[in-house]
This record gives structure tokens, C-alpha cells and sequence, in this order.
């Protein structure tokens, strides 16, 4: 399971993403035809679970001296998943 100072960094980690999409969506908007990009808020939406996902790894691993294991993952990912409408929309107001 996760302890708390993780649970608060990927809380952290998941509003600094949020914030950042408006900055991220006008690039990818003008450079989506040059990386054929179909629909660009399902590939904001990937981008942005990826940046969040690659954070917590490296956040986690700085603190815990490892990598996380495959139940750690799973609720790393829960808590993304609880958290992706509001991505979503984050992602909507930054077209």
C-alpha cells in the first residue's frame, strides 16, 4: 500500500499536470498534423497519464529506494483513474 507522503505527492504530481495542460494543449495543437494525432484530447488525456505516471515512478523510487511493485501500481492507477474526468476537463478548457 501506499503511504500517505506518496499519496500527497501524486495528489501534488496529478494537480501540477492539471495546471500544466493549457500550456501543453497549444504546441499540441499546432504540431498535431506533423506527429498524426487523430484525436487530439485523447492524446492529451495518454500524455497526460503519462507524465503523471512516469512522475510517481521517479518520485516513488527517490523515496522509497526502489521501484514500485505491481499492487502499488494498481492503486497508483486507481487514483488516477478516480481522477480523470477532471483531467478530461482540464484538457477541455485548454483546447
Amino acid at each position: 500500500m501506499l503511504d500517505d507522503k506518496i499519496k500527497e505527492s501524486l495528489d501534488q504530481l496529478i494537480n501540477r499536470t492539471i495546471i500544466s495542460l493549457h500550456t501543453i494543449m497549444f504546441p499540441l495543437r499546432i504540431g498535431k498534423a506533423n506527429f498524426h494525432i487523430q484525436n487530439e484530447s485523447d492524446y492529451a488525456l495518454g500524455l497526460a497519464h503519462g507524465m503523471i505516471i512516469a512522475g510517481f515512478v521517479s518520485d516513488f523510487n527517490a523515496y522509497n529506494n526502489r521501484e514500485p511493485n505491481e499492487e502499488e501500481m494498481v492503486e497508483m492507477s486507481t487514483v488516477i483513474f478516480k481522477r480523470t474526468e477532471e483531467i478530461r476537463e482540464a484538457i477541455f478548457k485548454g483546447e
